[in-house]
């Protein structure tokens, strides 16, 4: 009997998640999202809508009178099933573990909402490919970073059409970020949805294996269009992309679809710019950091007035690690005493990343990655973003 219901606990949890992110304006676009999404076998769904925390959600009754799917408020451990909606409660934040629903208190220190980031992120290590976040109307950018971590582990990533959004701040953010798969209003997301359950990734593997001349193949078609050599890349990566782009081009074997590349010079750049991962944020690990500082220290140590502290951030992504890095290296030179200039070369292979760094906006959510007092000290609001004041940017 228990090994019955592991059988079918894990045929349960096989299924496709779908995280639904709203805030302002997202209760229209839920219904109409629900209003066409016809019963299924393939997917769960979670939403995490904004609400005031003095405010008693009916978002369970609401969400029950536009779909034919059983309707839940979340509880803690409680176990995700297919062809069920489930509600984030009131002043709880969400996540998932093993097909589990996980509820903590949200903290009331007043500070932006970032619910939506917050459950994206695991679902994404816990579904990986099977993880599917929609962003829909809401002010802000709360979503924005979880979906990177969903495209990130190979999932799928929609967003409502802005113009078509009461609020179009979360959307919009989104789209910015370069991490939307499909752009649409919410009525018409549900073909995409069942699009995607229908691909056949696998068809990339042979026996469970990718063809390593074919692999070969690509990396050298990529390398001569971009420069960019991906031969070092995680292999199931590599793969999940590859096998993503197949099915956008409907195309169902490895073959075929480098045949499609050596004809097709557009779908090449297009593949190499999905190849690119850009995952983080400021401090985004402390313990490097920390050693980062130390030698930094050492470093400045040997240097005179009047001397030049230059350092290169490869790989800098969208700039978050590149001003940490700024931030540090400015606060041992001040330990120091000394005058000393600090000069920091940032590079990225992608272009986009650079330009998003170069911008130096970032979203008021920042201001839980830093300390607090690096944030008031370095960091400028700038309209809704924030950014490294411009004695760091210097």
């Amino acid at each position: 009997m228990t090994d019955q219901v592991t059988k079918e606990t894990s045929k349960r949890y096989d299924k496709y998640i779908v995280a639904i992110g709203a805030s302002a304006g997202g209760l229209e676009a839920i219904h109409e999202f629900f209003d066409h999404m016809p019963a299924n076998e393939s997917f769960s769904f979670v939403v995490i809508q904004h609400l005031s925390s003095d405010y008693k959600s009916l978002l369970v009754e609401l969400v029950a009178k536009h779909t034919h799917m059983k309707v839940f408020e979340a509880a803690n451990n409680m176990a995700i099933q297919q062809d069920c909606v489930y509600i984030i409660p009131n002043n709880k934040l969400m996540t998932v573990s093993n097909g589990r629903l996980k509820l903590a208190e949200k903290s009331q220190i007043k500070a932006p909402n970032t619910a939506i980031d917050h459950f994206l992120y695991t679902l994404a290590k816990d579904k990986k490919e099977k993880a599917i976040a929609i962003i829909l109307s809401g002010t802000g950018t709360d979503g924005t970073k979880g979906i990177q971590a969903i495209k990130e582990f190979g999932g799928m990533v929609i967003a409502q059409d802005p113009a078509t959004a009461k609020f179009d701040g979360m959307p919009n953010s989104a789209v910015s970020s370069g991490n939307v798969d499909h752009i649409l209003p919410a009525p018409e997301m549900h073909k995409e949805l069942f699009n995607y359950v229908n691909e056949e990734p696998i068809k990339v593997l042979e026996n469970g294996k990718i063809n390593e001349e074919l692999l070969d193949d690509i990396f050298k078609m990529v390398h001569l269009q971009s420069g960019n050599d991906f031969n070092l890349y995680k292999t199931p990566t590599i793969i999940r992309r590859i096998g993503r782009r197949m099915n956008e081009n409907s195309i169902k074997t490895l073959d075929l679809y480098v045949d499609f590349l050596r004809e097709n010079e557009q779908e090449v750049a297009i593949l190499g710019q999905d190849f690119l991962i850009g995952v983080t944020k400021f401090f985004r690990d402390k313990g490097a950091f920390e050693a980062f500082a130390d030698q930094i220290a050492h470093v400045i140590e040997q240097k005179s007035n009047g001397d030049t502290l230059k350092i290169w951030v490869c790989a800098c992504s969208t700039g978050q690690e590149a001003y940490t890095v700024a931030v540090i290296a400015n606060e041992c030179v001040e330990k120091s005493g000394k005058k000393i200039e600090i000069k920091i070369f940032a590079t990225d292979i992608d272009e986009k990343s650079i330009e998003i760094a170069s911008r130096n906006q970032y979203p008021e959510s920042i201001n839980k990655e830093i300390p607090s007092k690096y944030f008031k000290k370095y960091f400028a609001q700038d309209g809704k973003f924030y950014g490294v004041i411009p004695a760091v940017r210097k």
